[in-house]
């Protein structure tokens, strides 16, 4: 998925936990009604405070407590003995759309009374989502470490009498630090301590506007780090980060950390679990274990080994080339490249005109060296739904630190001085080429030179032997003596070194 628009101001959860899903509904329940689960968190912005979530089958609407009879409620078990203690509930107030609360209550069912304890009820009716939160502080309501809690919503109209439980029986909750009591079952998310950052060890390019020297190598050896992260019935990108992975986490047999935008898993996030396509094509299971809402970033944790990336160097800058990889529109390991054009240091963001699409949420923006830059997040409106071309947001990776990593090697991932220089590596690598190059001209001016002697070798051994021929026939035909013979009045000249007149001849 991708949105339009950026989130407002939330910090990163601690802690959280869902119950099951509820197994029966009643004939009679209104659709609307239908509630699923409850769930819990407490946030790292301030621990006192804790959520509770009530999850319905369908997104809530503005009005739908607000008819003076219906409302919905958590109702908690101190005593964990089946019955209610406090209720935190919402009624007679329409909700908002855009996670800005309204006024919620506290109802304490041992005296009847009404606590004076701040509750705020929020929604995300603008994205579709099915939950209503409700926040209060713990030490108001005197919430125990070891409490039960369901859910509860009530619809009353005209001759309609409408109502559902979630779960069907309380659900027992264990916060970070207690204990159960005897005979008491605990379902929660486990906590981890935060994948830790690694030491630079970036590359600083020549000159980061030109594009890489091999596209195509850059991308082969990018591609096996960057997966599609599908999550219920949609999905999105993600790409391994280079950390150093707690020893829970290690003990626990995980071995990679992958990097995606809260909103890609945003709605997995009561069971934690992902599905992550890999690049060789085959799936494997994912388990979120970070995420920060107002960033728009999440970890999680898988125990395959993808390689990671490296993402910390120096801040990118407007005009810089950079390319991204994903999974738009569900299409696999998908490369677009353009450049930077605009930085907000601020935010820990820019903007981009390489094409991004719904999938490319949570993929990798690498500069040219393959630095991981930040995250593709979205693309901008220009009215109504109708997305922008050529005008992509990513996240920076500034914004992992914190609540996704912690920075504790290199605080700031923009703001790193990049241990390798490819400047140097050039001339070196120019220095090795001539250098090959002059022992190459060597070698094959040896070898022209020694084709030269043999075949003067040659020539020099056929003039020798030439010579030596004429040499022969000339001290031979030195050697030879003419005699004259005659028979009768016959005269017969002979040559030879022993000349010898022939039968019947006698010499002159």
């Amino acid at each position: 998925m991708i949105f339009p628009s950026t989130y407002p101001a939330s910090a990163a959860a601690t802690w959280s936990t869902s119950s099951p899903d509820d197994s029966y509904n009643r004939p009679e329940l209104v659709s609307q009604y239908d509630l699923v689960s409850v769930g819990a968190a407490i946030f790292d912005n301030d621990s006192d405070f804790i959520n509770f979530y009530l999850y319905f089958r369908y997104t809530p609407k503005i009005n739908q407590f607000n008819d003076g009879t219906s409302f919905a409620l958590v109702s908690l078990d101190y005593n964990l003995d089946g019955e209610g203690d406090y209720e935190i509930y919402t009624e007679d107030i329409a909700l908002t759309t855009d996670r800005s609360s309204v006024k919620g209550y506290v109802y304490r069912v041992s005296d009847k009374s009404f606590p004076k304890c701040d509750v705020d009820v929020f929604t995300n009716i603008d994205e579709g989502k099915t939950w209503i939160g409700f926040e209060v502080s713990r030490k108001c309501i005197g919430l125990p470490s070891a409490f039960a809690v369901q859910g509860y919503s009530d619809y009353i109209g005209g001759d309609k009498l409408s109502f559902d439980y979630a779960p069907d029986t309380f659900f027992r909750v264990t916060l970070p630090g207690g204990t159960t009591s005897s005979g008491g079952t605990v379902t929660g998310s486990p906590t981890y301590e935060l994948p830790s950052n690694l030491y630079n060890e970036s590359t600083e390019a020549i000159n980061f506007s030109q594009s890489p020297a091999d596209l195509t190598l850059l991308s082969s050896n990018l591609k096996p780090s960057v997966v599609t992260v599908k999550c219920g019935t949609g999905s999105g990108s993600g790409w391994s980060a280079k950390v150093n992975l707690s020893s829970k986490l290690i003990n626990e047999g995980f071995i990679s950390y992958i990097i995606t935008n809260h909103h890609v898993i945003e709605d997995c996030l009561r069971l934690k679990k992902v599905s992550l396509l890999l690049n060789n094509g085959s799936t494997v299971e994912g388990t979120i274990i970070s995420w920060n809402e107002s960033s728009d970033v999440a970890g999680i944790v898988t125990k395959s080994i993808i390689p990671g990336l490296e993402w910390i160097g120096s801040a990118p800058k407007q005009g810089w080339w950079v390319g991204v990889i994903g999974s738009p529109l569900g299409q696999t390991g998908i490369l677009t490249t353009g450049i930077v054009s605009s930085i907000n240091n601020n935010s820990g963001t820019f903007t981009m005109t390489a094409a991004i699409n719904p999938g490319n949420s949570g993929g990798p923006v690498f500069d040219s060296t393959g630095r991981v830059l930040g995250l593709a997040t979205s693309k901008n409106l220009i009215s109504g739904t109708v997305l922008a071309e050529g005008s992509g947001n990513a996240h920076g990776v500034t914004l992992l630190c914190g609540t996704i990593v912690s920075c504790a090697q290199e605080r700031n991932p923009w703001g790193a001085v990049s241990k390798f220089s490819a400047a140097a590596d050039e001339l070196k690598a120019r220095q090795a080429a001539e250098a090959k190059a002059a022992a190459d001209k060597l070698i094959t001016d040896a070898k022209v030179a020694a084709d030269a002697k043999a075949a003067a070798d040659k020539l020099i051994a056929d003039a020798k032997v030439e010579a030596d021929r004429i040499l022969a026939a000339a001290k031979a035909a030195a050697a030879k003596k003419t005699i004259t013979c005659v028979k009768g009045k016959l005269t017969k000249k002979v040559t030879a070194v022993k000349p010898v007149c022939p039968a019947g001849y006698k010499k002159k």
